[in-house]
């Protein structure tokens, strides 16, 4: 590989941004001494003029130990880009299927028929190698078993349709795009006289004769936690619709996936809802605020909440069965793959469904999010359930608890922020630099402001190629690509077929956190924070970070090693 420990590489200046990896230990990265005094709060954690060393990578440690061999990755999600230069061999397009547009799967084919543009759909059996007996019991009760047995029979008889329309990932797959490229986005080169795009034998060095770096300025030679694994796009959306969610896990078991990384929430409307906090309830007593008691009662009827708004959607008896399905599912596809889960992005002390399903005998990995100050993402769900954190952006925080504002803002010096009884937390201005839908529908539509070449040598109408992401979306697609890295070396030294159980990659990620650990570039620890009440962060790490943050290089020499 490119980089060894005896021949450390000068990483040019746009590797900065891809910080996260350092702090993951992906890379093993060198950004200069220390402050003398790290405990002075004018030092800034992080200086942006640093140009890291880098001495050695994971992928090295992987190719070092056999053939290199790739796992693959199903994303649950809107979708990604397929024409992504930094994405474009990493999308597994024969295996990547559309539910949000047909309830038994969708795909558009890339050519077109000349004689016959428009001509009718085709037909395709996505589901029909569908068999979930290797679930063993799902714990479903009788009538339960006997409705999901009917319909996965009826999957596996369903046939889909391959469609010649625009690929809708190419128009709303924005955040499935940016997690992509956090999990397995490659440097994009061009085979010389091909003009196809393909990863470098390399990922430091200059390609060789065979490859030349691509010659859109506007693409980076940007790659993700797991540059050489492959991504299977399962597109759904956000209709509260649970029967496209049980077909999404099922074809992602299916297909045989290492990893599945949900960066998102799943609307069911019991296991969604949030429990009132104690403090509120407290406060609606002491105030007798009618509308905040109200509010209470109907955070606390849970079985009658739909009631008491009549615009709500009514349960029925086969809905909730479906969603109840759906849990068991989950839960039992977790046991043979992991399932890597957002936390949130609420800043609650509780984790969003189905994140909060993550306990000790499953594949559950509930992930928040750590800036590179050492502190909780002010935006991050954190407490019971929490597995571990991974490096994201921040918000600022403005309550009774805590005080934390971007100093850098053009906007500050407008405001007076005093702390008073709250604490002050330091603001991370840091974010995670990952893939953007190129074009007017992607986070950055269409910006380019790398270079201003023609439109007919830009691809996505003004580039756009990239974006500042963040959230516990972007933590979950790095624990996601590390899982990817896990199944990858344990691959390495049993062969393709092998892979590891859901509880087999947790156990080793679990084991390979710190809860102490230094977000680098930074020079703080994780520190726990107050956020919804008085003296919160003694509450203790785990409360905030779970096992804290993980060091992919020894997750990986673990499962080298099993």
């Amino acid at each position: 590989m490119a980089v060894t420990s005896e021949h450390p590489s000068e990483v040019p200046e746009p590797y900065y941004y891809l910080w996260h990896l350092a702090a993951l230990k992906v890379i093993d990265a060198d950004f200069g001494a220390a402050p003398a005094t790290p405990s002075n709060p004018d030092i800034p954690a992080v200086r942006e003029a640093c140009r890291p060393t880098v001495r050695s990578t994971v992928w090295d440690q992987i190719a070092a130990a056999g053939t290199v061999v790739p796992a693959s990755v199903a994303l649950i999600d809107v979708g990604i880009c397929p024409d992504h230069p930094n994405l474009k061999t990493r999308l597994d397009r024969d295996r990547s299927i559309d539910l949000a547009s047909h309830p038994f799967g969708a795909r558009t084919i890339a050519k077109y028929d000349e004689l016959d543009p428009y001509g009718p759909e085709q037909q395709e059996t996505f589901f029909s190698d569908l068999d979930v007996t290797g679930l063993g019991d799902l714990g479903l009760s009788n009538d339960d078993k006997a409705y999901f047995d009917s319909l996965t029979a009826e999957l596996a008889a369903s046939r889909g349709c391959v469609r010649r329309l625009i690929n809708p990932e190419a128009l709303f797959g924005a955040h499935g795009t940016a997690c992509a490229g956090l999990i397995a986005g490659e440097p994009a080169a061009i085979a010389s006289g091909t003009g196809e795009v393909t990863i470098p034998e390399t990922l430091f060095a200059e390609p060789g004769p065979e490859a030349e770096p691509n010659r859109n300025r506007n693409v980076l030679p940007y790659f993700g936690v797991d540059p050489f694994s492959r991504l299977i796009s399962i597109r759904t959306s956000f209709d509260a619709d649970p029967a496209q969610f049980i077909c999404a896990f099922l074809y992602a078991y299916q297909q045989q996936a290492d990893v599945i990384v949900l960066p998102r929430g799943l609307p069911d409307p019991e296991n969604s809802r949030l429990e009132p906090k104690a403090e509120l309830t407290t406060d609606a007593g002491l105030y007798q605020n009618r509308l905040m008691e109200d509010l209470v009662k109907r955070l606390s009827l849970a079985g009658e909440a739909e009631e008491l708004d009549p615009k709500s959607p009514q349960p029925t008896e086969s809905g909730r069965r479906l969603w109840r399905i759906l849990r068991h599912v989950i839960l039992g596809v977790s046991r043979k793959i992991p399932i890597v889960c957002a936390a949130g992005n609420s800043g609650e002390s509780q984790l969003i469904y189905p994140a909060n399903l993550a306990e000790d005998d499953n594949g559950i990995i509930a992930v928040g999010a750590v800036t590179v100050e050492g502190f909780r993402s002010g935006y991050s769900n954190y407490g019971h359930g929490l597995t571990l954190v991974a490096p994201s952006d921040d918000q600022e925080v403005i309550n009774r608890h805590q005080l934390r504002v971007d100093q850098q803002s053009p906007f500050h010096a407008r405001h007076a922020h005093v702390a008073g009884p709250a604490k002050e937390y330091r603001y991370s201005g840091l974010g995670l630099l990952t893939t953007d839908l190129p074009g007017c529908w992607g986070y950055e539509r269409g910006d380019d402001p790398w270079s201003s070449l023609p439109l007919e040598d830009n691809p996505g109408i003004g580039g756009g190629y990239y974006t500042n992401f963040g959230g516990t979306s972007g933590a979950s697609a790095l624990i996601g690509g590390i899982c990817s890295l896990i199944q990858r070396a344990h691959k390495t030294r049993h062969g393709q077929s092998a892979r590891l159980g859901g509880v087999a990659v947790k156990a080793l990620l679990v084991a390979a956190c710190d809860q102490q650990r230094v977000v680098v570039p930074g020079f703080r620890p994780l520190t726990p924070d107050c956020m919804n009440s008085d003296e919160e962060d003694g509450k203790g790490s785990a409360y905030f970070f779970g096992a804290g943050l993980p060091d992919a290089a020894a997750a990986v020499q673990a499962a080298l090693a099993s």
